[in-house]
């Protein structure tokens, strides 16, 4: 690959990085395209690359037959390989591709591991966004704590909303009660609420947002903090909170 095609392939932190750190990248990137279900990286396994998400999205999960409960989405605003960031191996978790289809850029453990150490704008970069992971993580265990499930489905949405740069979305009830970890009839229950108040139109399969404005209303404080601190990040006004710059806000909600 190339310098360009690192900066503008879609990647929120390779398009922030210098070029000097892109050209030492360079040599050592592949552009990969992977399908809906394909492992990232598994469970308590060694991680031997770190990969750059362009378009779709991935899942990081508890690992385990009966724990398919979603610890946290990425897209295009992050990269897959935390642990290779803060100088471990592996983690307990297990990172799958949620989307339809995933582009992204790929590099070795051990290139990546090399340039961190030769390269302190990379290394800053890096770490910043493994903070917004935990921010991420963080912000996610509260919500469960002490949001309603409607709640915290509006802001699922606007997160997955916000990775596929699209409002409609093919997920089924079955999955995103995986992704949440409750029942089926639950979330079932909740979609026809929004539906019936306009929020969104739900069919098989699909999901489709109506209203920013409602939906980012509903979310309340479960949207909005981690999407901060992945605007400081860039420095400026974060691709990954478009739901709030469209639903019209002059800010994103209060944290």
């Amino acid at each position: 690959m190339d310098t360009t095609g690192l900066k503008t392939g879609g990647n929120d932190l390779l398009a922030i990085l210098p070029e000097a750190t892109l050209d030492r990248m360079a040599p050592h990137c592949d552009r990969v395209t992977l399908a809906r279900g394909d492992v990232v990286s598994e469970a308590d396994q060694p991680l031997t690359t770190a990969l750059f998400i362009e378009s779709g999205v991935a899942s990081i999960r508890k690992a385990g037959r009966h724990q398919k409960s979603e610890i946290c989405i990425v897209g295009h605003e992050s990269f897959c390989g935390m642990p290779i960031v803060l100088e471990d191996e592996a983690w307990p978790y297990r990172t799958i591709v949620q989307a339809d289809e995933l582009t992204g850029v790929q590099i070795e453990a051990s290139s990546l591991r090399r340039l961190i150490a030769a390269d302190a704008d990379l290394r800053r970069v890096l770490l910043r966004s493994v903070q917004v992971r935990l921010v991420h993580i963080s912000e996610s265990l509260v919500s469960t704590a002490r949001q309603r499930l409607n709640q915290r489905l509006a802001s699922w949405l606007l997160m997955y909303r916000d990775r596929l740069r699209s409002d409609r979305l093919a997920v089924t009830h079955e999955f995103i009660a995986q992704m949440l970890g409750v029942q089926r009839t639950g979330v079932t229950a909740a979609l026809h609420e929004m539906e019936g108040a306009g929020l969104i139109s739900s069919r098989r399969g699909l999901v489709i947002i109506l209203s920013l404005p409602a939906l980012l209303s509903l979310a309340a404080g479960g949207y909005g903090v981690t999407e901060k601190q992945q605007a400081r990040l860039l420095d400026a006004r974060s691709t990954i909170a478009p739901a709030v710059r469209e639903g019209g806000l002059d800010r994103l909600p209060e944290g």
